[in-house]
């Protein structure tokens, strides 16, 4: 889900980080949401860690928290893919054509989790953060595919360089 400042994934190390503006939103819907152009990234070539399946581990780096800071970004995961058991009603299977499903699309993205609306979190690794979401110039991010914590999952911190690794 990206909003300038860089790519919508970056590939190191044999995984995948996705720039998200919505991460409490992923969390708490245990969902990560993309566009068709995205597709791609998660289904073909173009990404470090493809095709997505079942148990594929990918972080989530939490993109306002870095606009505040200036000097840190802030990297979850990692995450591991996994097939949700029923898909939402109306939803229509799109990865892979056959076995557990990875991909789907939603059929009123419109209702979130990923809306338009400012948005304020607090004490997030000590700083206020203020920032705004913007979902429909996405179409609400109709693609989705199920994530949860990994065993070993852990925030992170790393420092903002030059170059950067999560930036170029």
């Amino acid at each position: 889900m990206p909003w300038n400042l860089g790519p919508s994934v970056t590939h190191r190390n044999g995984r995948d980080y996705w720039r998200t503006w919505f991460i409490e939103e992923c969390d708490e819907s245990q969902l990560f949401g993309a566009t068709e152009s995205h597709l791609p990234l998660i289904t073909h070539y173009g990404s470090g860690v493809v095709p997505y399946a079942v148990g594929t581990e990918l972080y989530l780096e939490d993109a306002p928290y870095f606009r505040a800071s200036k000097r840190h970004h802030r990297v979850c995961g990692p995450y591991r893919v996994f097939s949700p058991d029923p898909l939402p009603p109306g939803a229509v299977r799109v990865f892979p054509e056959d076995g557990p499903v990875v991909v789907f699309k939603e059929p009123h993205p419109e209702q979130g989790p990923w809306l338009d609306r400012s948005s304020v979190r607090r004490q997030i690794e000590g700083l206020d953060v203020r920032f705004q979401q913007i979902a429909k110039r996405f179409a609400f991010f109709p693609f989705r595919f199920a994530i949860r914590h990994a065993p070993n999952f852990k925030v992170q911190l790393p420092p903002h360089q030059e170059p950067c690794w999560l930036c170029r």
